[in-house]
């Protein structure tokens, strides 16, 4: 199937066929994909987008997103209402919707499992997601010094069973995404039952076996799968749930997924027939698929733009980053489109601003006038100029800055990880601010973690980065760097840029709300750039002709529970 890629992915002999094997001893699945070892699949513990993807297919939340369109639509809620003000939400739940055991799903399954999210002990990567409802915050940030006499009570918070079938949610300020957000995994409700025995009691998380309800043999699931087996490094298995709401809607009887973070593996998989979903794919590899697409042929590679953004972090507390004029030399002196092209090779869009411009047709937003408004960006710093006039204004701002060119300043370095993309990406930078600015730059390659650690402690000039929206709206980005959050991670704050983003939160129509978006948009990425933004990211994977169902989006989750053989 992919002679053309063989000399990209051939591996020891008995190393591929020692893997390949392992699936080999029990019968295949319907729908076999690859992805690298979960840590849980607990739905408030996920966080990689492997576990998200698996996790996604055990338990669903009062709603999901569409197939086809990715727009949030019924789920465990059947249907609900908000008041005039946008700020109270009652949810009315399906009475089908049951656990994997037949019992109703109930509204306080939904009021334990967010609370439970809102426990730092449990950590939730995704809790700050549940800040938009009334008192999750502050109950949150209570439970952060471990001191008990000083617990913001649950009652607090803006969560409230009505009754078994109706959920009440009362939010902090008007929020017009929170039907994403009740989407996303981390708001599923898990079995109360079962935690209480293994993982959570009386508002306190057992350590020591916490990690046990997920087994096969303890868990419980609301959604279209629920777990067969996990075999340690080798692979998970899901069953088909006939207890699911809408089971007459899934074609799958069972789904496996073979662990791997061998890229080159998993493509021999598939390459194989072993396995009929492969993402991500290794760059290289990508663009070889992605020529011969162009050309007619490899009807199973698919690719499109995410709501992701790679960027530089700047240390803007360590000279010469720390002026803004040496930092906007820099973002100018990029040539972004020739990256995109000659480097990056896959179709990547220049990025001169945050919030990925591919998107922006995804998020309409309703007026009370009945009106639809969009997100407008700003100019980002360059955008619209010729690579000509950008140069010269850069090395106008490098005047500016007072950098001194005679080489007895530092070389300014660039981290990033052991990966060959981030490397010639570095190396292209690398050689444009020398050329263009007469800079010297240093690349420094770190591993992963440590790359981690250095950038929370302000441990760097520039290092890679990128983002990826956790639901569709530019807060989603925009938050990210204001003064107090934990992802700011560059030393920069910027009252102005504060407040608009406050102000933003309690906006009371879209309309307001999205201009004070763009000002604040324009401070970070056209007067300040604590970040130097450098392409909006592109997804790709490779899917087995005989499946359809499985529809690439913007938000890099494959919905592989709707998998379904071509008829």
């Amino acid at each position: 199937m992919l002679r053309t890629l063989l000399p990209i992915v051939l591996l020891p002999a008995g190393l591929l066929l020692g893997w390949l094997a392992l699936g080999s001893r029990a019968e295949r699945a319907d729908f076999v994909l690859t992805c690298p070892e979960p840590r849980t699949l607990d739905p408030q513990r996920v966080s990689w987008l492997a576990e998200i993807q698996l996790a996604a297919a055990m338990f669903e939340g009062l709603t999901r997103l569409n197939a086809e369109t990715f727009a949030p639509e019924p789920a465990v809620a059947e249907s609900w209402e908000t008041d005039a003000e946008r700020r109270v939400y009652t949810f009315h739940l399906r009475p089908a919707a049951c656990w994997s055991t037949g019992e109703p799903v109930v509204a306080e399954d939904f009021r334990f499992s967010w609370l439970r999210a809102l426990d730092p002990q449990c950590e939730c990567q995704y809790a700050n997601l549940l800040f938009v409802i009334r008192g999750a915050r502050e109950y949150f940030e209570s439970r952060a010094n471990n001191d008990r006499t000083d617990d913001v009570p649950a009652e607090v918070v803006g969560i409230e069973p009505a009754d078994a079938g109706t959920l009440r949610v009362t939010l902090a300020n008007p929020c017009p995404y929170f039907l994403d957000l009740t989407a996303f995994i981390t708001l599923a409700p898990a079995h109360r039952p079962t935690l209480e025995k293994w993982a959570y009691r009386d508002g306190h998380v057992r350590r020591s076996t916490q990690h046990l309800w997920t087994r096969p043999d303890h868990i419980v699931c609301n959604g279209p799968f629920t777990l067969a087996a996990w075999n340690f490094k080798q692979s998970v298995r899901l069953k088909r749930n006939p207890y699911y709401w809408d089971a007459a809607s899934i074609a799958l009887g069972s789904i496996e997924a073979l662990i791997t973070s061998d890229t080159n593996a998993a493509l021999i998989a598939y390459q194989t027939g072993r396995a009929d979903l492969v993402s991500p794919l290794e760059r290289s590899v990508a663009q070889t698929l992605l020529t011969e697409q162009r050309a007619g042929r490899r009807a199973g590679f698919h690719s499109g733009d995410r709501f992701a953004t790679f960027f530089y972090r700047v240390n803007c507390r360590r000279p010469p980053l720390d002026d803004a004029n040496f930092r906007k030399a820099l973002s100018l002196a990029l040539d972004r489109q020739a990256l995109c092209a000659h480097v990056l090779r896959l179709g990547e869009t220049p990025a001169y601003t945050l919030v990925p411009v591919p998107a922006l047709k995804l998020m309409p937003r309703s007026l009370p006038t009945g009106e639809t408004v969009y997100y407008e960006p700003p100019d980002g710093l360059g955008a619209g100029l010729a690579d000509e006039q950008r140069l010269e204004l850069a090395r106008e701002y490098l005047r500016q800055s007072g950098f001194d060119r005679s080489g007895a300043a530092r070389p300014i370095e660039i981290a990033f990880p052991p990966e060959a993309e981030q490397r010639f990406l570095a190396e292209a930078i690398q050689a444009l601010w020398e050329a263009r600015l007469g800079i010297r730059v240093e690349l420094r390659m770190v591993e992963g973690k440590v790359l981690s650690e250095q950038i929370r402690n302000l441990d760097y000039d520039l290092a890679r980065s990128d983002w990826f929206g956790d639901y569709l709206d530019p807060s989603t980005f925009l938050d990210l760097f204001t003064s107090t959050s934990g992802q700011n991670r560059t030393g920069w704050a910027h009252a102005e840029f504060d407040e608009l983003l406050a102000r933003a939160a309690r906006a009371a129509d879209d309309a307001q709300r999205f201009a004070l978006l763009r000002a604040a948009e324009r401070i970070l990425t056209a007067e300040e750039l604590p970040i130097v933004p450098v392409f909006f990211r592109r997804g790709n994977y490779l899917l087995n002709p005989r499946f359809t169902g499985v529809h690439d989006n913007v938000r890099d989750l494959l919905q592989i529970h709707r998998a379904a053989l071509v008829r």
